[in-house]
């Protein structure tokens, strides 16, 4: 590893801050992982997405290598490379859109046990060589916690043992890969900044069941009071909610000292993901859109049991939180939630942090909040979808929110001007020149532009992400056979996709 000279005080408290806080989220996921019987994968899942939020990465990958090739391998984000070609890379590399990959050989002595790769956007004067640093540091406690990881199986060589790992499609596991509660866990499906998002299996009399999304807690954060009341309410507002266009929450509980939460499992892609992929067509993006306003208004009007109304604002939508499922049919995820931000970050020279950009302009000034201000969210969603561009993006946080609360938008060639009509209410500054409520804007997008149906949604989203529709079937099959065959790995699916080249690797 390189000897840099930190430029100043602050970097140097910046990077030992952060580096201390990946030394103790690396033993809390370690401990986490082996006290439940859970995988590699599901720990180096966790540990991937903190790390990324830790240097504001927009993307990252995990690649673990065992005799033969790579066994276990994970992707976070859009990476724009191949992400086995990137395995062989160490140290910065400038990517074709500007942003760069820092990789950083993971090793046992002159054991190669693999590669981290994280994307950080910014202008490194440098070269990169600070935050290279600190993506060595993070590594060296990745090759630290795997080799940690299979010490406790047994004593074979460490590229043996990694071999274990490598997809065995037609085998049997020995064995359940860990439990929460009564929900065998099955793979996962998605971590963020305070929660990790697994496939679990329940199991009832004669072994019928059904495949759930399971939400627990992130484990180094799990004894945090704010995150603990915030996964708290989270439940206690989506067992209030009902709607085909709403995540359904089945159950709630504790287990092993950690809260978790189980929802219906969404199978589809986030309408982020389909929109970095293709352009929709006008008819397809007011077909998702008019479902997500659906699921808005019943979560903005819903009433508590005694009758009086919740008054829920999402406060965080984003093409992020629109799962479009292959059936064609859009959920809205993470309701009434506001998103905390669970891991602290470092802010080292050169890095650029995440923007804001489907704020209203109240919510920017941090003025109260009501069921507007997400259609003005949705407003911007709209607008994304239908020109590919973000509305408010300036390159920067705050100039992004001044823009949000004082630019005025014109109309691109690519929006008929019906439907400009409508965005226009939508995106009005002041929250009582908008729509009365979410059921009323997608009444006037019906007019403006008939819809897409369900079925063209749904095979538009089939036909782009068939590695992500098989693996999803595969979970099915071997769930509903009873079997308890382990399912495909993010390294199958990679790989497939690879081949594929209509599919990028992804979330």
């Amino acid at each position: 590893m390189c000897t840099v000279e930190f430029p100043s005080l602050e970097a140097e408290v910046a990077f030992l801050r952060g580096l201390t806080a990946v030394v103790r989220m690396a033993d809390h996921i370690l401990e986490d992982c082996l006290e439940r019987g859970m995988d590699l994968d599901t720990a180096v899942d966790v540990f991937l997405t903190q790390c990324a939020r830790l240097v504001h990465a927009s993307a990252g990958f995990v690649c673990l290598r065992g005799t033969a090739g790579p066994v276990l391998t994970r992707v976070l984000g859009q990476l724009d490379v191949d992400v086995f070609d990137a395995a062989s890379w160490t140290g910065p590399h400038r990517l074709k859109d500007g942003r760069m990959l820092f990789c950083s050989k993971l090793a046992l002595g002159k054991l190669e046990l693999g590669t981290l790769g994280l994307v950080v956007e910014g202008r490194f004067d440098d070269g990169g060589q600070l935050v290279m640093k600190l993506v060595d540091a993070i590594g060296d406690q990745l090759d630290n916690a795997v080799v940690a990881f299979l010490a406790f199986s047994d004593g074979r060589n460490v590229l043996e043992r990694l071999d274990d790992l490598a997809p065995q499609d037609d085998d049997p596991v020995t064995g359940p890969r860990g439990r929460i509660g009564r929900y065998e866990l099955v793979t996962p499906l998605g971590t963020g900044g305070m929660a990790q998002v697994l496939v679990a299996r329940t199991r009832g009399p004669e072994g019928l069941g059904r495949l759930v999304a399971l939400k627990r807690i992130l484990p180094h954060l799990a004894s945090d009071p704010d995150i603990v009341k915030q996964f708290l309410d989270e439940a206690r507002i989506g067992l209030r909610l009902s709607h085909p266009n709403l995540v359904t929450f089945y159950d709630f509980g504790e287990a092993q000292g950690a809260y978790f939460l189980v929802m219906e499992l969404v199978r589809g892609v986030d309408f982020d993901r389909l929109l970095k992929t293709l352009r929709p067509t006008p008819a397809v993006t007011i077909a998702v859109v008019i479902q997500a306003l659906q699921g808005l208004h019943a979560a903005h009007t819903a009433r508590a049991e005694d009758g009086v109304p919740l008054n829920l604002v999402h406060r965080d939508l984003s093409p992020h939180n629109l799962m479009v499922g292959f059936d064609g049919r859009v959920k809205v995820l993470d309701f009434g939630v506001a998103k905390a931000r669970a891991q602290r970050t470092v802010t080292l020279p050169g890095i650029v942090k995440g923007k804001p950009l489907y704020m209203s302009p109240e919510q920017a000034r941090g003025h109260r909040l009501d069921a507007r201000s997400d259609l003005f969210a949705v407003g911007l969603i709209l607008f994304e979808a239908l020109t590919g561009v973000r509305a408010f993006d300036r390159g920067d946080e705050l100039e992004s929110m001044h823009a949000i609360c004082d630019d005025r938008l014109s109309r691109p060639t690519s929006i008929t001007l019906p439907l400009w009509e409508v965005m226009e209410v939508a995106l009005a500054k002041k929250p009582e020149g908008r729509y009365i409520n979410a059921l009323q804007m997608a009444e006037a997008l019906a007019e403006a532009c008939p819809p897409a149906r369900d079925v063209e949604v749904g095979r538009l989203v089939s036909t782009h992400f068939p590695e992500r529709l098989r693996g999803f079937e595969r979970l099915e099959r071997v769930h509903l056979s009873g079997s308890t065959a382990s399912a495909p790995s993010e390294s199958t699916r990679l790989r497939a996709a690879a081949s594929a080249k209509g599919e990028r690797s992804g979330r």
